[in-house]
């Protein structure tokens, strides 16, 4: 992570019953972030801005404690989504579901923000407040 210093890391929801390598593998990335930034104090090796820190959202966010705080309008680039989706064989029942749940996330971030034109929308939770300037 300090080689890369990204500015936005996605992660795992921290719990989810159907697959608990989603949470170890989210408490993992969540660990890294905070050794890399220097875990918010100074510190004696190389560290970097502290990242923002998304979790995307799980096949079945109730169960797993996800509550989003972030949508991201996906329209432009659905097709692209879509055509990742019905590549990986693996989880073709998935695309159904994915499908209809970015439309009800559509619904949802039309809702609050008032855009017409959103089709498609992902859910993300953040997992760190964000410092802003101004409101």
């Amino acid at each position: 992570m300090r080689d890369v210093e990204p500015d936005l890391v996605l992660g795992h929801a921290r719990q989810d019953p159907f697959n608990p390598d989603h949470g170890v593998a989210s408490e993992a990335t969540i660990r890294a972030r905070q050794l890399a930034s220097g875990a918010g104090v100074a510190s004696g090796f190389r560290t970097i801005a502290p990242p923002a820190l998304l979790l995307f959202e799980p096949h079945q966010p109730e169960l797993c404690g996800f509550v989003p705080t972030t949508f991201l309008d996906i329209t432009p680039v659905w097709e692209q989504k879509l055509a990742a989706m019905e590549a990986m064989g693996a989880q073709e029942y998935l695309r159904q579901y994915y499908t209809e749940r970015a439309g009800h996330r559509a619904n949802h971030a039309r809702r609050i923000s008032g855009r017409s034109d959103i089709r498609y929308a992902e859910a993300f939770q953040r997992e760190i407040p964000q410092v802003v300037d101004r409101l």
